[in-house]
């Protein structure tokens, strides 16, 4: 089963729960009788609310409403020849979501340059930055700076 999934049935019922609990309590004052038995108001509030949440999740999981993510690229220099691209995502993603890692080779030899690249959102790459040049990481003082992006032709 798919984490979405779980995450939304999970939400779906915790909606539901609070949904009814606020129905318990409101009842009384929408039915204008405080002898009244609230449940009733309260099943409905609740299973409402259920329908609702599943409805929506269902909805977008058909067709997703996916949201522009602003992503930065980070250079990140004096890397240890030993880091790995695991240990870098590890590292990094503690400042925000990490979506790519570009350790940078020698064409004919293989063997690591000692830097790399790092796509990141927007917010988490600014703090990374902020946090992690010049620390030391694997022995050796990183050096983290923004990537220059590559230039566009003008129309």
């Amino acid at each position: 089963m798919s984490v979405n999934i779980i995450k939304l049935i999970s939400i779906s019922l915790l909606l539901t729960l609070v949904m009814f609990f606020i129905g318990m309590q409101l009842s009384p004052i929408f039915l204008q009788e405080a002898q009244a038995i609230p449940m009733p108001f309260a099943w409905s509030m609740g299973i409402g609310t259920l329908i609702g949440a599943l409805a929506t999740g269902i909805f977008l999981l058909v067709k997703p409403y996916y949201m522009p993510i602003r992503k930065q690229t980070l250079f990140v220099g004096n890397l240890a020849f030993k880091a790995s691209d695991r240990e870098l995502r590890r590292l990094f993603s503690e400042y925000g979501e990490v979506f790519s890692i570009r350790l940078m080779t020698d064409k004919v030899t293989r063997k690591p340059r000692g830097y790399g690249f790092i796509e990141m959102d927007q917010k988490g790459a600014e703090l990374a930055l902020e946090q992690l040049n010049e620390e030391e990481f694997m022995g050796r003082e990183l050096r983290v700076s923004h990537a220059n992006e590559p230039s566009r032709p003008v129309d």
